[in-house]
């Protein structure tokens, strides 16, 4: 009887966990946890840390400078059998607590735009998506993400990202940092302003293996370019100006 009662208490606990209600008071208590600090890396830099990854961006022009995580095996299998669902909550795009709201200037921007312009993802939503938490804070303006042409995000961008989960298949861990950098034009919105980056970049490491890549945030790139996007890092660091690695040091 004793055990019996043991099990049932570790099912009530275990089911009130998997009850948790995932609303807009869980999104805001949850960015509420992880605050923004000055970095050196620019005049109007933060620094954002959460428990899936690291960024540091320019608040002033919306944009991440660099990011890193470290993608495993491990969060590839459990995001393949959490399914959470790219919808709702899970989907929706937030700022940092205390920083600005971008969706009217991206709202403005494709009106402008002749081309679709996407909320670009550094680290890939997919990536972080095994469980709720990570799918949310994968969805952060301005420390996750930048303007992209959609051409470009689902081109050699997610050609990246499908390398990162190939790649899990020879190695327990993929260390990835990515970024973007220049400045194609602005949009404003009321008094928000978000620059256009004229690149994303990104760095893979795995088994002791660098690759580098600098990808032409163009609305005309293809899966098939990723190829001809491969840089090295002595290439990559004269092109930004700074070493990621260095950064976030492993």
């Amino acid at each position: 009887m004793k055990r019996y009662y043991l099990l049932l208490f570790f099912a009530l606990t275990c089911t009130s966990i998997n009850a948790q209600t995932i609303n807009a008071a869980y999104v805001k208590a949850l960015y509420k946890k992880y605050l923004t600090r000055k970095s050196d890396l620019c005049p109007s830099c933060k620094l954002w840390v959460n428990p899936y990854y690291k960024s540091v961006a320019d608040t002033d022009r919306h944009m991440p400078l660099v990011t890193y995580y470290i993608y495993t095996k491990a969060h590839r299998l459990e995001q393949e059998n959490a399914n959470v669902p790219r919808n709702g909550v899970y989907a929706a795009w937030h700022s940092a607590y205390g920083q600005s709201d971008e969706t009217k200037v991206y709202k403005q921007a494709n009106v402008e735009s002749p081309d679709m312009i996407a909320k670009g993802h550094c680290q890939a939503w997919i990536l972080l998506a095994y469980d709720a938490d990570g799918a949310i804070l994968s969805d952060t303006y301005t420390f996750n993400a930048g303007m992209e042409y959609r051409g470009q995000n689902i081109g050699t961008e997610i050609a990246t990202e499908e390398l990162c989960r190939k790649l899990t298949n020879q190695t327990d861990s993929v260390r990835i940092w990515c970024g973007t950098s220049g400045n194609q034009r602005t949009y404003t919105k009321n008094t928000v302003t978000v620059t256009m980056p004229s690149h994303y970049y990104k760095i893979i490491k795995y088994n002791n293996k660098l690759l580098c890549y600098w990808m032409p945030n163009l609305p005309t790139e293809k899966r098939a370019l990723l190829t001809q996007r491969m840089v090295n890092h002595e290439q990559l660091v004269a092109n930004l100006g700074f070493d990621p690695m260095m950064v976030f040091k492993e």
